[in-house]
């Protein structure tokens, strides 16, 4: 694991968890994805750092919005408060853009990403509801709930929205969690 401390532009831009998921596109209110106060690197601000040092404005480069590492887990995290439907390729060139900036700042390679961090996309349950097909399967909440268990015993997880590629090729993991699911794989931590 990277001690934050040996790189300014990290140690420049902590922030929790909680500050991170604020939704940025809802600028009548403060509307946060997570409560949680666990320290974290705003990597928007790393990578708004990274850009002006080139040179260049934030524009030319994405990134997902946290860095985070708890309990030696790597963890790389985008919040998307919206419909996905059509932000899928948004959060892919998030992820590319991330990974390069954050091996270029630890002078890494993409092996390392592979082994040592895991990717989290937490969305809004609400606005992403199961896709037509799944709900003709599945038919309920419940059902889906009932699903999810079985898949999860099966020692497999539902990974949505086609970020399942992203595994093995650059992550270690993949996961994809509403915010209430989010905050029970925080919990794992807190203990």
């Amino acid at each position: 694991m990277i001690k934050i401390e040996d790189y300014k532009i990290f140690a420049d831009n902590i922030s929790t968890l909680k500050e991170t998921s604020k939704d940025k596109n809802n600028n009548e209110s403060e509307e946060f994805m997570t409560s949680s106060e666990l320290e974290a690197i705003n990597f928007d601000g790393v990578k708004n750092t990274y850009t002006n040092k080139l040179g260049l404005s934030n524009e030319r480069a994405s990134s997902f919005d946290a860095l985070a590492f708890i309990n030696n887990n790597g963890l790389f995290i985008e919040f998307k408060n919206g419909n996905m439907k059509n932000e899928k390729q948004n959060v892919q060139k998030k992820i590319r853009d991330g990974i390069l900036i954050f091996c270029d700042i630890i002078n890494c390679n993409i092996s390392h990403t592979r082994t040592n961090i895991q990717f989290i996309l937490v969305y809004n349950e609400e606005k992403n509801r199961m896709p037509n097909q799944l709900k003709k399967q599945i038919k309920s909440p419940a059902n889906v709930e009932i699903a999810s268990h079985y898949i999860e015993k099966g020692g497999n997880e539902l990974i949505r929205f086609n970020l399942e590629k992203f595994k093995t090729l650059y992550f270690k993991e993949v996961h994809t969690y509403t915010e209430k699911e989010f905050e029970e794989y925080l919990t794992k931590f807190n203990t």
